[in-house]
């Protein structure tokens, strides 16, 4: 009688284990919070009209940061002239491979990502490398800005003053100030550390003393400088990312 009681019991149980229904992520933060991983990976994501492509996840460089990769190119892809575009342009850059030597997604993906539940921030870094600790040794020559501070950064002409949170070049930092980012048709997304040393935003300026004349970080790079992570040498890779908090 008591085996008989348990096998009810079962029978009783198991039916309200139901699986519930597939939900498709449209950013790192939406993986975080569905599938709850804890190490750093590629992983499906969705655009807004539900087709698929494939993104590095960063989750364990800077909790309670998120971090969607949107583009990583190395100093010699950088430097070349089709890729010199804002993110308002489509240049979509071997998304199936997800290499870090020449990625971009396309436009509307960044624009699904940037939409959202939770995406808030974007990041520069130099060299991030899937394959070895975190992916970030530390964060020197390192940019993070809030999305809030410049609507211009997915459309074809980003140049705007920009607060950002954190800037960081060689062990020259500052929080909470201004710099200027351009963006166009002709430049990348980055900064000229001499027009940030003498720029009208509002605010300090941003000084790097031993910068060299109009040196770009975080992109374009017409006028590189090796002691410049991301530019110390063609292989030097520039990583791009949408991120924000995830708080379980």
């Amino acid at each position: 009688m008591l085996k008989f009681s348990y096998l009810i019991l079962i029978v009783a149980v198991v039916p309200l284990v139901v699986p519930s229904e597939h939900h498709k992520p449209k950013s790192c933060i939406e993986v975080k919070e569905y599938l709850n991983p804890t190490e750093n990976n590629y992983f499906q994501l969705y655009d807004e009209n539900g087709n698929m492509f494939k993104a590095f996840c960063d989750f364990e460089t800077e909790p309670p940061f998120v971090w969607t990769l949107i583009e990583s190119l190395t100093l010699r892809n950088s430097q070349n002239v089709p890729y010199r575009k804002s993110y308002g342009f489509n240049i979509p850059l071997d998304e199936c491979s997800t290499g870090w030597g020449l990625y971009r997604l396309q436009a509307k993906h960044m624009k699904s990502i940037l939409s959202s539940y939770g995406s808030t921030h974007y990041r520069a870094t130099c060299n991030f490398d899937a394959n070895v600790g975190t992916g970030l040794l530390n964060r020197n020559d390192y940019l993070r800005f809030s999305a809030c501070s410049n609507g211009k950064i997915l459309e074809t002409t980003s140049t705007q003053c920009t607060y950002v949170d954190y800037i960081n070049v060689r062990g020259y930092a500052c929080r909470r100030c201004y710099v200027p980012l351009y963006g166009s048709d002709t430049q990348h997304l980055h900064v000229d550390l001499t027009l940030a040393a003498t720029t009208a935003c509002p605010g300090k300026d941003f000084i790097v003393p031993d910068r060299v004349v109009n040196e770009d970080v975080f992109g374009h790079y017409s006028h590189p400088n090796p002691v410049f992570s991301c530019a110390a040498n063609q292989n030097s890779t520039t990583n791009w990312w949408i991120g924000g908090i995830y708080l379980a």
